[in-house]
């Protein structure tokens, strides 16, 4: 795990650190909370976010790779449409948000998108969560879970942060699928809400997530279609949990995947 401290004022060297997720959890935290609120700091952290140069190999001594880093060349495609359709966001408000998804500190992502007032607008309804593991995967390409370590060892460990976290009990052979293989079991964020991200690869369509979230409603639903951000959702409900299948695989294949795991995990 990565040891190196990061404090304000931040450099270049800091700011790439939090770009590829090798910032310890409380250094990213503080940071995040920064570029909220400091132009100079999210402007810095855009022209970063924008740069060709090989950051990673620059600090190849302090940073290990990060396959999340591979997301980044995508991210001024969403920001510069999140500015033509929300005119009335600020932009340190749309910096902010962007960047938010490369987070993943401890082995935690952070999930965050921009709000009118406070750049930050606090998610707790199920449909807001549904909108937000969208864009979340819509950055997601064919090559970003290649590098992932998917060995039982590591998917074991995610399987057990889940009830920790979570309460969510599941096995690795109930999450088994034709044509996919099991890539990444683990705990993404937004703020104190915890997120269930349980990742494939599909043999032809690419990256496929399952993400599951607490929801206080209470009571199940039957299995329910849409789209976001040209991603295929597949989502349904338990008493307890909302699950929400994306991917860019057929609507009608991805019902059928939703249901075998409907069966699986019930």
């Amino acid at each position: 795990m990565n040891t190196l401290r990061f404090t304000p004022p931040y450099d270049d060297e800091a700011i790439v650190a939090w770009l590829d997720g090798q910032m310890t959890e409380a250094d990213a935290r503080q940071f995040s909370r920064l570029l909220r609120s400091e132009e100079i700091l999210a402007g810095r952290t855009a022209e970063l976010m924008k740069s060709n140069q090989d950051y990673q190999h620059a600090f190849a001594p302090l940073l290990d790779e990060a396959p999340d880093a591979r997301m980044l060349a995508r991210l001024d495609a969403h920001l510069a449409g999140a500015v033509a359709v929300r005119p009335g966001v600020s932009r340190r408000a749309l910096i902010a948000a962007s960047v938010a998804f490369l987070l993943t500190g401890v082995g935690i992502g952070y999930l965050a998108r921009p709000g009118v007032d406070d750049g930050i607008e606090a998610l707790h309804e199920d449909a807001s969560i549904r909108d937000l593991e969208a864009h979340y995967m819509s950055l997601y390409s064919g090559e970003t879970l290649l590098d992932v370590d998917s060995s039982p060892s590591v998917l074991r460990r995610g399987l057990a942060r889940l009830v920790g976290d979570m309460g969510l009990q599941l096995q690795e052979s109930q999450l088994v699928l034709a044509g996919s293989e099991l890539k990444m079991v683990r705990i993404l964020r937004y703020e104190s809400t915890p997120i269930a991200q349980i990742a494939w690869n599909h043999a032809d369509y690419g990256p496929m997530a399952l993400c599951v979230s607490a929801h206080k409603q209470g009571g199940g639903s039957a299995i329910s279609s849409e789209q976001r951000y040209g991603m295929n959702i597949v989502w349904w409900r338990s008493p307890q949990y909302q699950y929400v299948l994306i991917a860019r695989t057929p609507v009608a294949q991805l019902q059928a995947t939703a249901r075998q795991l409907q069966a699986a995990l019930s």
